[in-house]
């Protein structure tokens, strides 16, 4: 009977909303480079429209890392200049993209 009530407590117990996904964004390559992330669960990255949660702009010096929370149902992208030697400001490099689920930790490059 215990097993039963037990049972019965743990599933009227509320539930704890999903945690963030975590990003290890890594600069191993390059000298100090412009990166831009943006927070979506919309399929196009540059698309600031339904599903857009935010945009980071940051600098990461070589051998940096940088954490970047992604909330439940997005996604994050990231881009970085085009040519870090010699940057010029608007010529990104293409998109990545990665789907962090809720609790897990993903490790990227740049």
């Amino acid at each position: 009977m215990l097993p039963v009530v037990l049972f019965c407590m743990a599933a009227c117990a509320p539930q704890q909303p999903p945690g963030p996904g975590t990003l290890l964004l890594s600069n191993p390559d390059f000298g100090a480079t412009n990166v831009e992330a943006v927070v979506t669960s919309n399929p196009d990255c540059a698309s600031r429209g339904p599903g857009y949660v935010s945009t980071l702009e940051f600098v990461m010096p070589n051998n940096s890392t940088k954490i970047v929370d992604v909330p439940p149902g997005t996604e994050i992208c990231w881009r970085r200049d085009r040519d870090p030697e010699q940057p010029v400001a608007g010529q990104w490099s293409d998109w990545d993209r990665a789907y962090v689920a809720p609790g897990t930790t993903i490790d990227a490059n740049l």
